[in-house]
């Protein structure tokens, strides 16, 4: 076993170098074969390798300690915590050589912020709804575990009153390698937690559990939780073997911040730091080169499928072959077609999608008009004593917090109901990517008498907005200013008389722009979804095409590149089952250790 992180860190590099060699001479017989979107694949996955981060969540429900837990681990109060729902939006904390904060939003701008200006971006209260449109906060800490290249991410409690947390968490489970399920003792389990489980125990390839604050019971009652929390997740969520770490998260930063040296050894904290060292140290690297080697075998299958179908090809001659070759043409032409079919009815989908959110806005602006009105008419009464400029100045206010009001909570349901929606368009289209490749490989296959590998593609639809309100200064020409020399009993009839006219201009306006922006950022997406359906299918195609033309290429290279092939089939085989021995020896011996790691 390594030492120190840093050795197994160092011991973990010759994986590396083998699988970007793989992913390297994938490259070379893509670069053959002229396929331009297999290329592009291998492009990522190189990335990814090279990238070396891992994001480690923090998940569970609202209120189990979740942000607690990730002060208590790094060992200083860097979350905002408290009695009421807080995290509104996915915090990442990684590794820097100082602490510091800033905030990316959904407009693209990125604004650094004190560290103590945190919770006003990333909580619910600051911050209802995420109307100040944050698309995530980063946090730079100096600690050695984060330094080893994992990212702590800090997740918005799910089965909270605001929906749009649990979708925040959600849409991000696609990004996480592995996660930590805060639970706790009050109660242990609910409904929720364990629907939730059942999801993300499928797309997330590693999980631990902590039992967080345990303080609150008697020894033997946090035993009973521990063994009850174990039968549940073995019997009705379906996890084998959990791992289960019962702690408080409050008794453990007070240890590791020295207030309350009564408390030392009794938060409970040191197995699950003795587990993350293992797993910094080990299952990191581990789960990574396991990840990326199974892309690179799922790649490498597929060209090993299309040389065999060339190289059983080119025993076959006469009438035969080009009998195969045309009833395989006759194929590639038909995937084709469906490709282009589907991608029509895709655009129809959307284009539904569109013309719903047309119609609600519509019906939103029509119910939104009179209330409006009728806060002016009230705003009227309030100010009855003001100067000119200082009423033209609140009216200025006023409208557009009316226009931001009307939208903000309408445009958080919207795109809940719109996420659900794409969410939902994007499995039936990838479920239809996937029937047209396996027609194609089931053809090719029985044409030529060769064994068939699937190959499944995976993707997701998804959009992010870039929307801000925007309204004019009210009287903002010349010509509307000189209505603030009329006399002052003729001033506030004209100008509040005027207000109302301009009432249904401004929601018109603001909800024309929603539009646009919902139709801009979908043809966006959707644009890029359609480059991957069509990507996956023709990294297929136009590798089938390239073995049956013999211009292209001869006996001798196939046979090579098949032997190529099988020397990275193999390979892959070799790390993604080595890996898994080695992640089950890790997991098995990472007992409690003697006392809590220190990364902070």
């Amino acid at each position: 076993m390594p030492n120190t992180l840093v050795d197994a860190y160092r011991e973990a590099q010759p994986g590396k170098q083998t699988l970007s060699h793989f992913i390297e001479t994938l490259g070379a017989i893509a670069g053959h074969s002229k396929a331009g979107d297999l290329t592009a694949v291998l492009d990522g996955l190189f990335e990814k390798l090279s990238a070396n981060r891992f994001n480690l969540a923090v998940l569970g429900q609202m209120k189990r300690g979740k942000s607690s837990f990730v002060n208590a681990l790094l060992g200083t109060e860097i979350l905002p915590t408290g009695i009421l729902p807080l995290t509104s939006v996915i915090t990442r904390v990684k590794y820097g050589p100082s602490p510091t904060a800033l905030i990316r939003f959904k407009s693209g701008n990125v604004e650094p912020i004190e560290l103590r200006a945190l919770p006003q971006y990333i909580t619910e209260a600051a911050n209802p709804g995420n109307r100040k449109q944050v698309a995530a906060a980063e946090v730079t800490y100096p600690s050695q575990f984060l330094g080893m290249g994992i990212d702590l991410i800090d997740t918005p409690g799910i089965g909270s009153t605001h929906l749009h947390n649990t979708s925040t968490t959600e849409d991000y489970l696609s990004e996480v390698d592995a996660g930590i399920v805060v639970l706790s003792v009050d109660p242990p389990i609910t409904e929720v937690e364990s629907e939730f489980l059942k999801k993300i125990r499928r797309d997330v390839p590693r999980l631990l559990f902590v039992i967080n604050k345990i303080d609150l019971v008697l020894p033997r009652e946090a035993a009973s939780v521990a063994r009850f929390l174990e039968g549940e997740l073995k019997n009705r969520i379906g996890v084998d073997d959990p791992e289960l770490f019962p702690l408080s998260a409050r008794l453990a930063l007070e240890e590791r911040t020295h207030q309350h040296n009564g408390s030392a050894g009794k938060s409970g904290m040191e197995g699950l730091s003795e587990r993350l060292r293992h797993f910094a140290s080990e299952e990191k690297e581990q789960v990574l080169f396991q990840s990326v080697a199974l892309d690179v075998l799922r790649t490498a299958g597929t060209l090993r499928f299309a040389a065999s179908v060339g190289e059983r090809a080119r025993a076959l001659n006469g009438e035969e072959l080009e009998s195969k070759k045309r009833a395989l043409e006759a194929a590639l032409v038909k995937s084709d077609r469906e490709m282009k079919d589907l991608r029509h009815l895709l655009r129809q989908d959307v284009a539904a999608i569109v013309t719903r959110i047309e119609n609600d806005l519509k019906e939103h602006v029509e119910s939104a008009d009179p209330v409006v009105r009728r806060h002016l008419d009230e705003f009227e009464k309030a100010h009855p004593n003001e100067t000119r400029d200082q009423l033209g100045a609140l009216l200025d206010k006023f409208i557009f917090g009316e226009v931001e009001c009307v939208f903000v909570d309408w445009r958080v349901q919207e795109d809940e109901r719109i996420r659900a929606e794409v969410a939902e368009l994007s499995k039936r289209f990838v479920e239809r990517t996937n029937q047209v490749l396996e027609h194609l490989q089931d053809t090719a296959g029985a044409l030529f008498d060769v064994p068939i590998s699937h190959v499944d593609f995976r993707s997701s639809l998804t959009v992010e907005s870039r929307l801000y309100y925007y309204t004019d200064h009210v009287f903002q020409y010349q010509l509307d200013k000189l209505i603030f020399i009329l006399p002052r009993f003729l001033l506030r009839r004209v100008v509040f008389g005027r207000m109302r006219s301009y009432i249904r201009m401004e929601l018109d306006r603001n909800a024309g722009r929603l539009r646009y922006d919902y139709l801009e950022r979908l043809k966006k997406s959707v644009s890029a979804f359609e480059k991957e359906l069509e990507s996956a299918v023709a990294i297929v195609v136009d590798n089938l095409r390239f073995v049956l033309n013999p211009k292209e290429g001869n006996a001798s290279s196939m046979t090579s590149a098949i032997a190529q092939l099988d020397l990275v089939i193999a390979g892959c085989r070799s790390i993604i089952e080595e890996r898994g021995r080695t992640l089950q020896r890790t997991a098995a011996g990472a007992q409690p250790g003697a006392g809590p790691e220190t990364w902070n």
